[in-house]
């Protein structure tokens, strides 16, 4: 009888371990992580910036020791540099291999941010984004400040990006690097592009730029509906394809003018959609912030994102 119960016991806690993988054995929930892979932690909320505008050497490359300045000075945990044509940004791929090490003694998180081809592939590997892929997860194996890869403009690249590309994309990461982090960049009111990788768990977050459709960057008005609309369709999507936890989702809110926008963002609008957004954090409707291009050369919108972010800490 005693012989029984064990083999009985061995036999369940197998059961659970291969069909129930993360949860406790005591019954506790699972822990939180991500989609793309078993060992990808879940995304901490962000308090972030976007690209080295302002920070450039005399040769167009990122110097990287005022940028760091710069990040600490704002209160910055997470930074993604941008990997696009030597034409716009020589030597981004070689100042990413740069700023690594310097990164993790710093302790600022770094994020591999890609164009897409719609916008010129990335050089030096192309649109070989397996490639890219590994090139940094075999930098992230040795240096785990590197926290993921982001595509740019993903919505409007899905030909190109299945879910399965994506898939085994993120799976030859995986191999070197198991907690590397897929986020993509999708434009609210072009979910429905997405909604095969988000039922499939192809992609570990979302990051949502603030500007689509009112394509006004002084009116706040629509940011907090538009992130509610945006966490309900994840939820729905991610329970459509029997997947647990929720998707996260980053705000990005514009440090410059866009193309397409008829004004300039203000000091106090940055200022406010931030503070939306982090107060959308404490909610659980978004996962954090990052800044869109701020001009980190200039003082005043250094402080305006350093009043918000150093409040977090």
């Amino acid at each position: 009888m005693m012989k029984r119960l064990f083999m009985l016991c061995v036999v369940g806690v197998f059961y659970f371990h291969v069909f129930c993988p993360g949860e406790s054995v005591t019954g506790g929930e699972a822990a939180p992580r991500g989609f793309t892979g078993p060992e990808v932690p879940a995304l901490t909320p962000l308090l972030g910036d976007y690209v080295n505008v302002g920070v450039r050497t005399a040769e167009n490359r990122t110097d990287i020791k005022r940028l760091l300045e710069v990040l600490k000075e704002m209160g910055v945990k997470d930074y993604m540099h941008l990997v696009w044509q030597e034409k716009h940004y020589p030597g981004a791929w070689q100042d990413f291999q740069l700023m690594v090490p310097e990164f993790q003694k710093a302790g600022i998180n770094l994020w591999l941010y890609l164009t897409p081809p719609s916008e010129g592939v990335p050089e030096p590997f192309g649109d070989d984004y397996l490639r890219w892929a590994i090139e940094c997860a075999t930098l992230a194996k040795q240096y785990p400040v590197v926290k993921g890869i982001c595509i740019d403009d993903f919505n409007g690249n899905v030909n190109k990006f299945t879910p399965e590309y994506c898939r085994t994309m993120m799976g030859e990461a995986h191999k070197i690097a198991p907690h590397l982090a897929f986020l993509v960049v999708c434009y609210y009111g072009y979910q429905e592009t997405i909604t095969e990788h988000v039922k499939a768990g192809a992609i570990d977050g979302v990051i949502f730029p603030y500007f689509y459709p009112h394509k006004n960057l002084s009116d706040t008005a629509p940011l907090l509906p538009q992130m509610e609309s945006y966490r309900t369709w994840l939820d729905e999507h991610t329970a459509a394809g029997g997947l647990n936890g929720k998707m996260p989702l980053v705000l990005m809110v514009y440090g410059t003018k866009h193309s397409a926008s008829p004004d300039e963002p203000t000091l106090a609008y940055i200022g406010k959609c931030l503070e939306i957004g982090l107060e959308a954090t404490d909610k659980g409707m978004v996962s954090g912030v990052v800044t869109y291009c701020l001009p980190k050369d200039k003082p005043d919108f250094v402080k305006s994102v350093a009043v918000v972010y150093k409040a977090r800490k």
